[in-house]
């Protein structure tokens, strides 16, 4: 049995989480980001499990977060995510509230499309 089967068995809801947080975010985030950060989110104990996943998934780029480039994207796209942020007022990405520490030390890489926000 393939580990996304084997976990979408044993946590159905962190699995339903992570899909929900792909498809709102978009194509630039990969599975096995999606759902370490969806772990260290609602299990923060479980950092070590999400920090492995992060290696496993071997991303070439240095870890933390990077903001992306509006100006590349398609028209709709560009409007899709306007309309998210004009709901919301962050990206789905600050929405879990995971600091940006946090995110690196898991070794991470994440690409977000909000705001900026400053740090205290």
């Amino acid at each position: 049995m393939n580990m996304r089967t084997r976990r979408w068995l044993l946590a159905p809801s962190r699995q339903w989480r992570t899909r929900r947080l792909m498809k709102q975010h978009g194509p630039s985030l990969a599975y096995p980001t999606a759902w370490a950060l969806i772990a260290l989110r609602h299990a923060p104990n479980e950092f070590f499990y999400a920090q492995q996943a992060a290696r496993e998934a071997g991303t070439l780029d240095s870890p933390g977060v990077r903001h992306d480039d509006w100006s590349t994207l398609s028209g709709p796209e560009r409007a899709r995510r306007d309309r998210w942020l004009r709901r919301r007022q962050v990206s789905p990405i600050q929405r879990l509230g995971l600091s940006e520490e946090v995110i690196e030390r898991a070794g991470l890489s994440v690409i977000d499309w909000g705001r900026r926000t400053e740090q205290s």
